[in-house]
């Protein structure tokens, strides 16, 4: 079905998934749907990714839940694109991570007074991006994913309009 350079994409997404916090056979299912774009029969996703009927079971029930796939009468087929995975992993970090660190760091708006001041600083500083991010987070659930990737591909061509107008800056 796919070849060899479409296979490292769908296992990159798999290897992208995990380390985002979703489950990687359903992130390399998603990207065999999405990029074979039509109808696909679970025996067949089955034998192209080298899964169990177990794991590829378990796979499309997770993107059914999460609405990333459906099950028709010629097979699995997504209507979503990639975005939408990216959409469920930064929900699933935000929930596993920044009500954590905010909670860790609220106690550096009222520290100790015998609390070393460049600690309390630089503690602050953490406190400070946590927040700043939280706040980012909080306006960014308020957009559509439409809209989000629209302003995503925005940032992108303007960051690829710096490069090629003043150079990459070294390290990058």
């Amino acid at each position: 079905m796919l070849s060899p350079a479409a296979m490292k994409i769908v296992d990159w997404l798999g290897e992208v998934g995990s380390r985002w916090g979703l489950p990687p056979d359903a992130c390399r299912v998603q990207g065999l749907l999405f990029l074979m774009a039509r109808p696909v029969l679970q025996d067949a996703i089955e034998a192209e990714l080298d899964m169990t009927s177990s794991q590829a079971g378990d796979a499309l029930t997770w993107l059914a839940k999460e609405r990333l796939a459906v099950s028709g009468a010629d097979g699995w087929t997504t209507q979503a694109d990639p975005w939408l995975l990216v959409m469920q992993a930064l929900e699933s970090r935000r929930a596993r991570e920044l009500a954590p660190a905010r909670a860790v760091l609220a106690t550096w708006h009222s520290p100790s007074p015998a609390e070393d001041p460049i600690v309390v600083r630089q503690a602050r500083l953490l406190r400070d991006l946590v927040d700043d991010l939280a706040a980012i987070d909080t306006g960014a659930q308020r957009l559509s994913p439409d809209a989000m990737r629209r302003m995503v591909s925005i940032g992108g061509r303007a960051a690829r309009f710096v490069d090629k107008a003043f150079g990459r800056r070294s390290g990058s």
